[in-house]
């Protein structure tokens, strides 16, 4: 980072300071005289210890902000930028990391491992409800090893309720703009032998893009029971079931990663397209076991599966919406394409599932009062298998055939906690993972890859906390790059290394500020062939460089804000179609991210709020007009290179009622601001929704 961006960043920081309103994100590290952080052991070592730089979300904040799902729980996080993308998805980038190097843990269990099979593979974190959420972490920079060592970006995790914490039963409804109507009831209960929590619920809404057919219908389930055997072991079940049906808008990806539309491509003039039937399970046994004052271990085994297709409506058929007039070859009910045959006169599909099981061992072993061990294991089976229909009946969804691939990771890892003294502690870490891949021809490909980290915590006084981090990652290639329609079989991981110095200060009783700067350097970066965007090649970096500031201030007993700004440097190698490279930003990374906000405790139970989020500097798209048929200027192809930036606000008004009732009115994007979070997908516009909350 050069010495004008230090020079301003320093006066930048200053400013902020003196002006009273201004924090860091209320899901950041708390102020200690609000809130004391629960002990959290990753590793045997409490995570507020660990890491250089983590957020923290409590169940209290996203009730607070009245947060429906995990991206408005996560919107104002430092570092963290949301934006809708393919399959209409909510998906979040870490530091400018894709969503595919961000790993996703619910109780400890990998819940995104579609984002490790295919990059069109997005997790929509509007499928993620919060009702049975009772803490968010965010980690951003060298991750636990026990959590691996292939989260380039960082990891989330989630920690659901237990009923012995939570009793009693929770009703809440919520309806407004775009025809959102959401419902959602919650139980827990038990004593110390046994608790249970469960919570259901439902999400609609129509979409608010008329250019796209973005209808989302949700429906889950999710229960949690823990039985207390002895005061030294515990069993807990945790299981989960969603499905939802989701629109499709104009710029589709199938579930092969393969871009569609209803003019070109796969299914040209086919209307309607839908994902019906995307379905989500979890099933996890976890066990817990302390052996005495110095040896406790935990084992859980699981399974993470999910299913979803996407379909079009043959009976729709328009010739007109044909690319190329009379292309489309027809005989009988079948059309032909480019390879690809369908029927004109029913629903066509193209079905892709995947599933996770595994095991995990963790122990935890005090070897003396500065040394504490962490080791442990896990195997993970990560398989998908995609609809290939015979010739006979091309696109049947009743007549299929299917191809099968898989991945089976083993890994293994060790750490050392050292607490030399009362104001420093040391973490050293290591891991290795071993990933198999077997092709539909079962072909197999073993890759494997050793990593340290190294963290350091020095308390230098009662006020700041200094904090270092260095870590290696390796993020395997997925499996539809390796495997897919156009896969690459000797793609290389791509590797990195994160450096990290981070400092915390405590002005006063009611003022926190945190700074971080960081680096990452990414080798053999995967992106597309220039000559064919669908397939995957190494190029040769991609390096992500910036800093973190959050600031937090209690202004007095009414009024509270927050404040936090993250700058992005970010460079990777591209390649044109005549095999020259250049450099650029990685797409779609703000340069500048900043998110603000104020809270007013009126009395009589009310609660104003005011957040703005501001993306002052244009976003890099890289797209020189390839994937536009709509317009031409001059015959030529438009360019696309980047998008502009945008200043969004939300307000809400909120009353308690009682202890057992409340009731809000949020707007989102209050001014009705205009951008592109993706290029070609409109973000929302102003947003209002009004909710309630009852406890039985």
């Amino acid at each position: 980072m050069d010495k004008k961006i230090i020079r301003n960043l320093a006066i930048f920081n200053c400013f902020l300071l003196m002006l009273p309103g201004l924090a860091f994100a209320a899901e950041s590290s708390p102020a200690p005289s609000d809130t004391t952080l629960e002990e959290v052991v990753v590793n045997a070592t409490p995570l507020e210890k660990y890491l250089v730089t983590t957020s923290v979300i409590t169940d209290k904040d996203i009730k607070a902000k009245g947060a429906q799902n995990l991206a408005q729980a996560l919107e104002d996080v430092p570092g963290l930028n949301l934006h809708r993308g393919k399959k209409n998805a909510e998906t979040v980038d870490i530091r400018g990391s894709q969503l595919t190097y961000t790993k996703i843990y619910i109780d400890g269990v990998f819940v995104n491992p579609f984002a490790k099979v295919s990059r069109s593979a997005t997790v929509d974190l509007n499928m993620f409800p919060v009702e049975n959420i009772a803490k968010i972490e965010i980690i951003k920079g060298p991750a636990p090893v026990a959590y691996g060592t292939d989260a380039i970006g960082g990891i989330i995790l989630i920690t659901t309720k237990n009923g012995k914490d939570y009793p009693g039963g929770n009703v809440s409804v919520v309806g407004g703009s775009n025809g959102t109507l959401n419902g959602s009831v919650s139980y827990g209960g038990g004593n110390d032998k046994f608790n249970y929590f469960i919570n259901a619920g439902s999400v609609h809404n129509d979409g608010y893009d008329s250019e796209s057919n973005a209808t989302l219908k949700t429906q889950y389930f999710n229960t949690k029971l823990n039985w207390k055997f002895q005061d030294n072991s515990s069993l807990s079940f945790i299981g989960g079931y969603s499905t939802t049906d989701s629109g499709a808008s104009l710029q589709m990806y199938d579930p092969y990663g393969k871009q569609v539309s209803s003019t070109s491509g796969f299914w040209p003039g086919l209307n309607n397209w839908q994902y019906r039937d995307w379905e989500k399970t979890q099933l996890v046994l976890d066990y817990d076991k302390k052996v005495d004052s110095k040896f406790d271990y935990n084992f859980k085994v699981y399974r993470y599966t999910e299913s979803q297709g996407l379909w079009a409506n043959g009976g729709d058929y328009d010739r007109s919406l044909v690319g190329v007039p009379g292309g489309v070859r027809l005989s009988g009910n079948i059309a032909g394409n480019g390879g690809n045959a369908y029927d004109i006169t029913r629903w066509n599909a193209s079905l892709w599932d995947t599933f996770l099981n595994g095991w995990e061992f963790k122990g935890n072993w005090k070897l003396d009062s500065k040394h504490t061990l962490t080791f442990g294991t896990m195997y993970n089976n990560i398989g998908w298998k995609s609809s290939s229909s015979p010739s006979t009946a091309p696109n049947d969804p009743n007549n299929y055939n299917w191809v099968m691939t898989n991945s089976n990771r083993f890994d293994y890892y060790l750490q050392d906690n050292i607490t030399p003294n009362d104001r420093t502690t040391v973490t050293l870490g290591i891991r290795h993972d071993r990933n198999k891949l077997t092709n539909a021809d079962l072909a197999t490909d073993t890759v494997s890859s050793t990593d340290p980290t190294v963290n350091v915590v020095y308390q230098l006084d009662n006020r700041n906390t200094l904090r270092a981090s260095y870590g290696q990652t390796c993020s395997f290639p997925l499996l539809s790059q390796l495997f897919g329609a156009n896969g690459t079989p000797d793609l290389k991981p791509e590797k990195a290394k994160n450096y990290e110095l981070g400092l915390k200060h405590q002005f006063d009783e009611n003022t926190t500020g945190d700074i971080a700067i960081f680096r990452n350097d990414i080798t053999d970066k995967i992106g597309s062939d220039p000559g064919n965007p669908q397939k995957s090649i190494n190029l040769a970096w991609a390096r992500i460089k910036g800093v973190e500031l959050n600031l937090n201030k209690k202004i007095s007993p009414r009024w509270s804000s927050f404040f936090n700004y993250t700058y992005l440097d970010t460079a990777a190698v591209y390649q044109n179609s005549d095999g020259t490279t250049y450099t650029a930003d990685l797409t779609y990374t703000p340069k500048n991210h900043i998110n603000y906000g104020v809270d007013y405790q009126a009395g009589k139970g009310y609660t104003l709020s005011l957040t703005g989020h501001w993306v002052p500097s244009d976003r890099f798209t890289n797209d020189t007009g390839a994937n536009d048929n709509r317009t031409t200027v001059n015959g030529q192809k438009p360019v696309y290179s980047y998008l502009s930036g945008y200043h969004t606000l939300d307000f809400q008004v909120k009353r308690q009622i009682n202890d057992k009732q409340d009731w809000y009115v949020t707007i989102y994007n209050v001014f009705d601001a205009q951008y592109d979070d993706e290029l070609f997908f409109p973000a929302q516009g102003r947003t209002v929704l009004v909710g309630s909350n009852f406890k039985f």
